[in-house]
Order: C-alpha cells, then sequence, then structure tokens
C-alpha cells in the first residue's frame, strides 16, 4: 500500500482528488496540503509515495511546490492535475523541469488515476497486493445456509479478538439483514454511498456507517430490492477500496446472488468464505459455485469452505465431498439451533457464554482469518486447536 497526499489551494478540489486516490485501492493513508510557500514542509517532514498536484490555484506556484517536494525526496511520483486535457509543449516542459511525472485531465477519471499508480508500483518492482490484503467476502452456497449470520459474528468477532477496525458492507440481494441482526438503526446504506462516488473518501463512507456496540462498524444494505437497478457494480468496487484504506479488515455480505460482473469485487478478496450445510442440495450448489468463482480466474487458494449447522452425522458425507472436490473443509461450526434463532431474534451477535462451542469456533475463524499468531491470541483469552476435522468415534 502507497502513501498519498493531496496539494491544492481549493478545499472542494482537495476533497474530490482525495476520494479519487482512496478509490483505488493502493493508498493507505493521504495526507492534505496547501502549496502556498509557507504551507511547504520542513527538511525533517514526511513526504508520501505519491503526489497528487492540483493546478487550479496556478501552476507557478504548484512547480514551486513540486521542485521543493523533489528536494525533500527524489524518488516521490509527483502527478500533476491540470484543468486542461492538452497541455502546452511550454507547461510540459516546465512540470518536467519541477519533477512533475505524469498529467491528468480534471475532473480525475479513478480508473486512469489506478493506472498511474499501477505503473508507478510497478516501476519500483512491488506488487499490487494492497488490494487484497484486507478483505474477506462471504458468500453462500444457497439461501437459508446461515450466510449472514456467518458473517456478522466473524465481523464481531475479528472487531473484538483482533482489537481491529472492521468495516462489514452488506451486498446481499435482494434485501440486507445485517442491520436486523445486530438490532442497528442504519440511517445510510451501500446506496447513498454509490450516489456520492464523486466524493466518497474514507471520512465520507465514516459518516455513512453506523457504529455497533462491538466496535464493528456497518454499510447497510438495500430495503428494497428496486435499489439494485441503480447500484453498479463497478462502483461497489471503489466503495470497497475505499472501505479498505480506512479499516484493517473489511468484510463483504454477497449473500448467494452473483455474476460474472462480480468478478471485479471478488478480485480484490484476500478470502472467499463459502458456507454450505451438510445436505444434499447445498453440497451439490457449492460444487457449482466453486468452479464458477475458478473460472473468473480466481485462485481456488483462496477459498476457505465452512459448514454451518454441523453434525457428527454429517462427517462421512462430508469426507466424500472432500475427497469429490479435492479440496479441505476449512471450519465445521456445530447446530446451535435455539442460541443461534435466539440471538437473532433479539438482534445480538453470539455471546451466550465466553467459552460457548459455537462462540469458540467463531472466535477461533477471526483469528485464523486475520493471521493472530496462537501465541498473541492465548494471551486474550482464545481456545485454540478446534478446526481440525472432529473425531468420528
Amino acid at each position: 500500500m502507497l502513501t498519498a497526499a493531496v496539494a491544492s489551494t481549493d478545499v472542494r478540489s482537495s476533497g474530490s482528488l482525495r476520494a479519487c486516490l482512496e478509490q483505488t485501492g493502493f493508498v493507505q493513508s493521504v495526507l492534505e496540503w496547501s502549496v502556498s510557500p509557507e504551507h511547504h514542509p520542513g527538511s525533517g517532514g514526511v513526504v508520501p509515495d505519491i503526489v497528487l498536484l492540483d493546478f487550479i490555484g496556478g501552476t507557478e506556484t504548484a512547480f514551486a511546490f513540486a521542485s521543493h517536494l523533489r528536494r525533500l525526496r527524489p524518488s516521490v511520483c509527483i502527478i500533476a492535475c491540470s484543468p486542461s486535457k492538452q497541455p502546452s509543449p511550454d507547461l510540459l516542459i516546465k512540470a518536467m523541469r519541477s519533477g512533475v511525472q505524469e498529467f491528468l485531465p480534471q475532473p480525475i477519471d479513478p480508473a486512469a488515476l489506478k493506472e498511474a499508480l499501477a505503473r508507478f508500483i510497478e516501476a519500483r518492482g512491488e506488487s499490487d497486493s494492497g488490494e487484497v490484503e484486507k478483505l474477506i467476502v462471504v458468500m453462500g452456497s444457497k439461501g437459508g445456509v446461515g450466510t449472514t449470520t456467518v458473517a456478522v459474528n466473524l465481523g464481531v468477532q475479528l472487531a473484538q479478538v483482533g482489537k481491529h477496525n472492521v468495516i462489514l458492507l452488506d451486498l446481499a440481494r435482494p434485501l440486507g439483514h445485517v442491520g436486523l441482526l445486530l438490532d442497528l438503526q442504519c440511517r445510510f446504506t451501500v446506496r447513498d454511498a454509490i450516489e456520492n462516488l464523486e466524493r466518497l473518501d474514507g471520512h465520507f463512507l465514516g459518516g455513512l456507517l453506523t457504529r455497533h456496540k462491538s466496535g464493528l462498524d456497518v454499510l447497510a444494505g438495500t430495503s428494497t430490492p428496486d435499489e439494485w437497478q441503480h447500484i453498479p457494480v463497478p462502483g461497489l468496487t471503489r466503495v470497497v477500496n475505499v472501505a479498505q484504506s480506512r479499516s484493517d479488515s473489511v468484510v463483504i455480505d454477497l449473500g448467494t446472488v452473483y455474476s460474472s460482473e462480480w468478478s471485479s469485487v471478488l478480485h480484490l478478496a484476500r478470502t472467499i468464505v463459502l458456507v454450505a450445510e451438510a445436505n444434499v442440495p447445498a453440497l451439490w450448489t457449492l460444487e457449482r459455485h466453486i468452479s464458477t468463482i475458478s473460472s473468473f480466474g480466481l485462485d481456488p487458494e483462496r477459498f476457505r469452505i465452512i459448514i454451518n449447522r454441523w453434525h457428527r452425522t454429517d462427517e462421512e458425507a462430508l469426507k466424500a465431498f472432500e475427497k469429490k472436490i479435492r479440496r479441505p473443509i476449512f471450519a465445521r461450526l456445530p447446530n446451535d439451533f435455539r442460541q443461534v434463532s435466539e440471538a437473532i431474534n433479539l438482534g445480538m451477535p453470539l455471546s451466550k457464554n465466553h467459552n460457548d462451542p459455537l462462540v469458540v469456533k467463531f472466535r477461533q475463524l477471526a483469528c485464523d482469518l486475520a493471521g493472530i499468531s496462537p501465541t498473541t491470541a492465548a494471551k486474550r483469552g482464545t481456545i485454540f486447536n478446534l478446526f481440525s476435522p472432529p473425531s468420528t468415534k
């Protein structure tokens, strides 16, 4: 992930440029500077990897600022944001001499900016893995397997056990239920984020989130099916990127409905959690989901299969399924219908007992997906070694 800054004399323009940077998914922090000489960073100041230089206040002041930054950090990438689509040869020469490396016309196209940042990353020999280091997508093999329950409790445990800043995005179709399962009165939904993409940055997104008492931040899903007619998937990719820029982990409840158009969102994921039950319809559908998602070009090593509502008598069928798909089942969540039903109806995450088997399973799942070492998590009271296949004796 890159560090970045926006240098401008106009507050509105600065906010727009910041939003474009965060929507690329390549930056983890964005500073906002003024190009006025009295606000130039000092010799000991931190200069980020990328600087968007706004020409809205005049080119001479901007070029002086660029030259100053280049002296402080010769490797900085300075991208000029010009109102003109075709800069004059004289302007290009002055820009080059001051240290500007690229020109982008305003209003900035986030896709063009992303390409520019990708070239910079490639030139300095780094991978673009920053895009996939925070996102966990939770999908169900079919309706009714408990996808939202898994997404909600995974998010809560990530926020509590990992001590992480976690955002849960409710992208399930046709309706989102995350708010109901957490008894949240959400003022804003994913549609509000999509309708404000031109100014969507970490600060704006923060205003759309609803905080649960567990520490989990939620962007609510749709309340009517028709809303999805106004939510383009490319816009969701930008929402996910901004969420990653302001959090330690992002969890998506994707529900069970998707198409090849969702490939851009799935490619951002570090892990894709596939939830199923140990019955013929769920496992049959799960097998086809794995095949379909793999056809999008995703690495199957990212997949994590979770069997929800597991009974010990399911084990023979699950072993046969593992052999058939040549992939292991990552976790088995024990069936506790009464506790889960009570939690859903009360709008609460699972928390009946700190050592309750189902709660412990979710805690362990969060630790594993967050990359928390056993030693570190043990100091926080986490119980381990619960994800090996249960004994059938």
